[in-house]
């Protein structure tokens, strides 16, 4: 399943609620606020990278935020291709607000 997060953890709990329902097999999506999860020296950012699957950002919101050199190392980076790549290859999709 492709979870896909749109808010920024520390203005609601929608990734805390995505992190309780993982499965192994899961992949994570970051776009619009949710891209600060990612950045490095977060909380939010080691929860991601010891969740145990795939983390990736969508690049045009971190460049929008000015955050696309404050990227945890650990987490992949996409573009628009990235993305629709993501969304074909999981069946199952939910987003999260």
């Amino acid at each position: 399943m492709l979870h896909t997060i749109m808010t920024s953890p520390f203005q609601s709990q929608a990734l805390r609620r995505c992190l309780r329902y993982l499965a192994p097999q899961d992949e994570i999506l970051l776009i619009q606020d949710a891209v600060v999860a990612g950045t490095e020296k977060n909380a939010w950012s080691e929860a991601l990278t010891q969740a145990g699957v795939n983390i990736y950002v969508l690049e045009v919101d971190l460049v929008a935020r000015g955050l696309r050199e404050q990227m945890n190392e650990r987490i992949h980076v996409v573009d628009y291709s990235g993305f629709v790549g993501l969304t074909e290859r999981h069946e199952s999709q939910m987003k999260w607000e």
